[in-house]
């Protein structure tokens, strides 16, 4: 009575059931299955009770285990779907015997979600793995510098490349400090780019910095850094991309340094092309009068007799040879200055210098009771001593020469510096120069523009020479009756070169 109980509930058990299932008698019919099997396979009633169904292409690896009839664990099995699809089958397979009868059964469950999942995983690691290996493989032989720094700024670890450009192993920079070995001038900027990294302000910056290398040289190089995030989105590491530039950086220099000495051969060119236009003036209008007059003379001196007149006229004659002569000198010493022109230079120390014109000139200044002050921010020009002081010479002179009737002489010598050039100032309070009348004769060869003054006139054309001869320039401001400033540019850039050639 009991099992006649339970046989009535066979049906709903077995359909209760979620793993699908199929009983199979001896000759291979079904006579048991399940709605879950149907849903498992995804056939209906009528196809799973058809031969011709289980005759099909995709259900052939499962028809040929419910043939076997063979015991089966576990059997993970393939089944292609008409949509193109595919379903994964887990099985398990037995005999199924009765008093009678040996049959088989085979139970199964649907394990695509689970299989596809693995499969993605699989590919996932996979992929991962591959990405770990050619990232050690570029970690290990990348010709460039590589390492990881951790989120406290030590060496986490670096390629053989990175500590060979830093002169050591792999073993003895892992755990130290990263900015041990950085420049102490470019570690504010290095802390600054790291703490934009950290915070998240940027993934990457890249940098040209200085690292000290193990024999005691600072390198440059080029370093492009950035940050590996965890799943979580934390900081897990920076890692850092190295290359040695110094070599790159010399050329460049070189290249600039050679850029500068053609600009200053340019410059020196111009300035020979003006000093000879200017040398032809002088001759045109220094040589040409006297010469003429020479020659006047010579000719006439045949027609004079009276020893008086004959005396006059040599002396005419004598006055043309001297001034003559004194230009000829004049022009010969500006053209040695241009053939000398590799005289030495030296680091010239100004305040021992002016001192010692000054110690020159004592006899005028005790007379004018002349005052000098001195504001030397540049006290040492790399210059040729000679024509330094010479410049010197010319300008306190020349303060001391022009001055004001009753002005106790005021002169002011500084010095500065003002982009590539050493600026030199020699400043007086004396009887200063009309510019608007004489800015352009200023620096002409015998022009005077104050009568009653000991001068020739040829001070100031000497020194504009010598010092445009080696890159510079001379300027004044000036205004009549308020004193005059003479700013000397020493173009100090150019004259390292020179030096260095």
């Amino acid at each position: 009575m009991k099992i006649d109980h339970a046989n009535s509930w066979l049906p709903a058990i077995a359909e209760a059931i979620e793993e699908g299932y199929i009983a199979i008698d001896e000759q291979d019919r079904i006579i048991a299955y399940n709605k879950s099997a149907l849903k498992a396979l995804q056939v209906s009633e009528t196809q799973i009770a058809s031969p011709d169904f289980w005759k099909a292409v995709r259900m052939q690896p499962f028809a040929a285990i419910a043939q076997r009839k063979e015991v089966v664990k576990n059997r993970k099995l393939c089944l292609p779907q008409s949509d193109g699809g595919h379903t994964w089958l887990r099985l398990n397979g037995k005999p199924l015997v009765t008093g009678t009868a040996t049959g088989y059964i085979l139970t199964f469950t649907d394990v695509t979600r689970l299989m596809d999942t693995n499969a993605s995983l699989n590919r996932v690691i996979n992929e991962l793995d591959e990405s770990q290996r050619i990232f050690k493989s570029v970690f290990d032989y990348s010709p460039a510098g590589i390492g990881l720094i951790s989120s406290d700024i030590v060496w986490l670890d670096v390629n053989e490349s990175l500590a060979a450009t830093l002169g050591y192993s792999p073993a003895e920079l892992k755990g130290t400090d990263v900015f041990d070995l950085i420049h102490p001038d470019d570690r504010q900027e290095a802390r600054l780019q790291i703490r934009k990294l950290m915070e998240g302000e940027t993934n990457t910056y890249r940098a040209e910095r200085r690292y000290l290398h193990r024999n005691g040289d600072y390198i440059w190089v080029f370093l492009a850094a950035s940050r590996m995030l965890g799943i979580d989105g934390s900081l897990r590491f920076y890692i850092v991309q190295m290359l040695d530039i110094s070599a790159a950086r010399q050329l460049i220099t070189q290249v600039q340094e050679k850029n500068i000495v053609l600009h200053a051969t340019s410059v020196d060119l111009q300035q020979k092309i003006r000093q000879l236009q200017e040398f032809n003036s002088i001759i045109a209008h220094n040589l040409r009068g006297p010469a003429t007059a020479l020659m006047d003379s010579t000719e006439l001196l045949g027609d004079v007799h009276s020893e008086e007149d004959r005396g006059t006229l040599l002396e005419h004659m004598k006055t043309a040879a001297v001034s003559i002569l004194g230009t000829l000198n004049d022009l010969k010493e500006m053209i040695d200055l241009q053939v000398s022109k590799q005289s030495p230079f030296t680091h010239c120390e100004l305040e021992p210098m002016i001192r010692q014109v000054w110690k020159l000139l004592s006899p005028q200044i005790e007379e004018k009771n002349a005052h000098l002050s001195l504001n030397l921010s540049v006290p040492v020009i790399n210059y040729v001593k000679v024509y330094l002081e010479n410049i010197l010479f010319n300008l306190i002179n020349n303060a001391i020469t022009y001055t004001r009737p009753g002005v106790i002489p005021d002169i002011r010598i500084e010095t500065w510096k003002e982009d590539d050039h050493i600026v030199l100032m020699v400043q007086d309070n004396g009887i200063g120069i009309d510019l608007e009348k004489h800015q352009e004769q200023l620096f002409r060869y015998k022009r005077m523009f104050h009568r009653g003054y000991d001068s020739n006139g040829v001070g100031l054309f000497k020194i504009r020479n010598q010092i445009r001869t080696f890159g510079g320039n001379i300027e004044v401001k000036s205004e009549s009756g308020r004193g005059s400033s003479f700013y000397v540019y020493f173009n100090n850039r150019v004259y390292t070169f020179q030096q260095d050639e």
